[in-house]
């Protein structure tokens, strides 16, 4: 007997998000028992990011796409989403839905679904970070789906006080570290190359979102790092990305376009992972309020200055070191990172975070479900 193969849509918002699980997508479309569908919206349709669009499609077939505007808040973002999503599933139904983390893209996804009938499987649910729109949307997520693959054991038991099966719980690792090696990632010559750097100066990276939730105002935010930055190393380089597309994020690329022209200082709306992660390994520090400076810079052993609240009470390592929205203790802890006993002291330490083939446990995960439909 012929079994029909399960089709499973993938919605995509982000450019970091699609880099997370893009190998889990690959090693899906191999699969015997599923056929994946991908979706795309939010920020790789908008060109201020990018328009990582394009990125997808090189690697994919993408079956759908949801523009949204430049322009666009995240509340106008989400009923464009939210619609979209609608539409397609409706005129195109699928066995079941697969959405990772907790933005609105995800969400908007899981209400569609919850609504009509489809099975979710969610992951990295569980995580607890700080005062943001994310931890309320990542709990909402977990009550919606059927099948929760989280990043550590204390997320798994998390999504369980939620409500979540424990059949269907599993600690499948951050995708972010699907068969993570330092030595494959670019040299150092390569990475100064590819991104107009200096080799032989100290490199620092940059990757501050807008916490709108938070006390400290979003112009405050911003600005306490960048102050922080232009006074230490002041011939290094300094490399600053865009935010995402947060509510307050406008105000966030108005204050980091101030530095473009200054020197020593590189701006960019985007970088492939494989870019990004050689260049975090490259770095003296990575400062900001990046959840990939608790993951995969925890695994690489890359000291993170993390800013605010943004990640306050997520599971991390010793590489990290949180400030306050203040520039001068910013500096401080950059300093601290760059002294040769902390650095000393990352040589020895162990990721929290389980790395190996992520992609295959997930893509595993995802079979056994799938057969029970």
């Amino acid at each position: 007997m012929i079994v029909r193969k399960k089709t499973i849509l993938f919605i995509t918002g982000t450019r970091a998000e699609w880099g997370l699980f893009r190998s889990t997508i690959l090693l899906l479309k191999k699969s015997s028992i599923v056929t994946p569908k991908i979706l795309v919206t939010g920020m790789h349709t908008q060109r201020q990011f990018g328009y990582t669009l394009d990125e997808v499609r090189r690697e994919v077939n993408v079956d759908h796409t949801i523009p949204i505007g430049e322009h666009d808040d995240q509340v106008t973002a989400l009923s464009k989403e939210i619609e979209g999503i609608g539409k397609y599933l409706k005129k195109n139904p699928v066995d079941a839905l697969l959405v990772v983390g907790d933005r609105d893209e995800p969400f908007a996804g899981a209400v569609v679904a919850v609504h009509l009938g489809i099975p979710i499987i969610h992951i990295a649910g569980g995580d607890v970070t700080g005062p943001t729109v994310d931890q309320y949307l990542r709990n909402a997520i977990t009550t919606f789906s059927s099948v929760h693959l989280t990043q550590t054991p204390h997320s798994a038991s998390n999504v369980k006080k939620l409500g979540a099966d424990p059949r269907w719980t599993k600690n499948v690792g951050p995708p972010g570290l699907d068969q993570l090696k330092r030595s494959e990632l670019f040299s150092r010559k390569e990475v100064a190359r590819l991104c107009c750097l200096d080799a032989k100066k100290q490199w620092f990276l940059v990757s501050m979102h807008p916490t709108i939730l938070d006390n400290t105002p979003i112009l405050q935010q911003i600005r306490s790092v960048l102050t922080a930055i232009k006074k230490i190393s002041p011939d290094d380089e300094k490399i600053l990305l865009y935010p995402n597309a947060d509510d307050g994020c406008d105000t966030f690329i108005a204050e980091i376009e101030k530095m473009r022209e200054k020197s020593n200082f590189h701006i960019n709306r985007h970088l492939k992972r494989m870019d990004y992660l050689s260049l975090m390994k490259e770095s003296a520090a990575l400062i900001g309020n990046t959840s990939s400076g608790l993951m995969e810079a925890g695994y690489l052993k890359v000291p993170f200055v993390c800013v605010g609240n943004r990640q306050k009470y997520r599971e991390h390592g010793s590489n990290v070191l949180f400030a306050d929205y203040d520039s001068v203790t910013i500096e401080r802890e950059i300093t601290k990172a760059l002294s040769s006993k902390f650095r000393k002291s990352l040589t020895h330490s162990q990721s929290i975070y389980k790395g190996g083939a992520v992609a295959k446990r997930i893509a595993k995960a995802i079979e056994q479900f799938l057969l029970t439909l």
